[in-house]
């Protein structure tokens, strides 16, 4: 089984994350539970597509991931210390994604997770987010 976590990054040469206010990251959150069939062109989502990776937060704490070398899937998310962490299960590897504010008011963010390739730090593009 394969466990994705958290990466710890800091320290000189790092990316410098700011522990950011919750509300400060309700922009990155659809405004409805999400629906059995998510429409990423539709709904507020955030992109790497160099990764390539994309995720929707729903208000019911619940998120869907579209990762195109390992298909798409559904979990739960959970702010904490100035974070969202997002927890699912592959049916290869238990996922855990940090999403973290690269600014005070998390305008700008990246996630941080652990794969078979080791740690990653990705900045992130908002999508459909005003």
């Amino acid at each position: 089984m394969i466990l994705i976590l958290v990466s710890a990054c800091g320290g000189k040469g790092k990316t410098k994350f700011v522990a950011a206010k919750e509300e400060n990251f309700a922009k990155l959150i659809n405004d409805k539970d999400m629906p059995s069939d998510p429409n990423l062109t539709l709904d507020k989502s955030i992109i790497n597509n160099s990764y390539p990776i994309q995720l929707a937060l729903y208000k019911d704490g619940k998120f869907y991931y579209d990762l195109p070398t390992l298909n798409d899937g559904t979990g739960t998310w959970t702010y904490n210390n100035g974070q969202i962490t997002l927890k699912s299960k592959h049916r290869l590897f238990d996922m855990r994604i940090d999403v973290r504010a690269l600014d005070e008011d998390a305008k700008n963010i990246a996630i941080t997770f652990i794969d078979r390739f080791g740690p990653h730090t990705l900045k992130m593009d908002n999508e459909n987010i005003e």
